[in-house]
């Protein structure tokens, strides 16, 4: 299990979709049974899948994933408060009042 990484598959994204977005929103549905060990090597990027519930053009709605190349720190923490090492005390914003003795 030396340099490898576990991936799991999704979809190609719907193609009706992807037209009427002008190429914007690749919307894929999750393959729950395909789940691949892959040399970290051979990765050339990695991508968010966020999940989403369209109307798709078809007129069938369900659960699906868009991708999201590139996805910074700021959709890492979507709803999820932060308590580990190196986590910002609410009690360090109250430091800016003693801030005007100092003056």
């Amino acid at each position: 299990w030396k340099d490898v990484a576990i991936v799991v598959m999704y979809s190609q994204p719907d193609a009706d979709l992807l037209d009427l977005s002008f190429q914007a929103v690749s919307s894929c549905a999750y393959l729950e049974d395909d789940i691949r060990v892959v040399n970290i090597k051979s990765i050339k990027a990695v991508v968010g899948m966020v999940p989403h519930k369209p109307t798709l053009p078809s007129g069938v709605v369900e659960n699906r994933f868009f991708l999201v190349e590139k996805p910074g720190l700021d959709i890492a923490t979507f709803g999820v408060p932060y308590e580990g090492p190196g986590a910002q005390d609410d009690e360090d914003d109250d430091d800016e009042e003693n801030m005007d003795d100092i003056e």
